[in-house]
């Protein structure tokens, strides 16, 4: 796999998201993808491992948005490697009309030409707002 494969597999990455294609998004992912979050809002976990794991945990997500997008506002390739950096915005309504936005900074790594592991730095007192109105139960 090429640095242009991993940097076209970012991409449908987040266009997949502003569609809310779950279900395609998902087959970007390798079985053993581990989404990895530095600074967790509070009642977010640390990181979600496993492909299921993933599925459900943005079924859920992505539920409760009215609308969601992401602008890639940069793609670092890293040459001779597996790794990919993007910065990006997201914009979102989340249900009930609260509005999110952030800034974030991601790196996708990649293994049989899929996600493997994708780290992602974002404020998480921003992303609270997505938290706190997932219903709970």
């Amino acid at each position: 796999m090429t640095t242009t494969d991993h940097d076209r597999i970012a991409r449908r990455f987040y266009e997949l998201l502003a569609a809310k294609d779950i279900d395609a998004w998902i087959e970007l992912w390798h079985d053993e993808g581990r989404i990895i979050v530095p600074y967790p809002p509070e009642g977010f976990d640390s990181s979600i491992d496993g492909r299921e794991q993933i599925l459900a945990a943005f079924k859920g997500l992505f539920a409760n948005y009215e609308s969601f997008r992401s602008t890639l506002t940069a793609v670092y390739p890293a040459a001779d490697s597996d790794a990919v950096c993007v910065e990006y915005t997201n914009h979102a309504v989340v249900a009930g009309g609260v509005e999110y936005t952030n800034t974030n900074i991601a790196v996708f790594r990649f293994r049989d030409g899929l996600i493997i592991a994708y780290h992602d730095y974002f404020d998480p007192r921003r992303f609270q707002v997505v938290i706190d109105a997932l219903p709970t139960g």
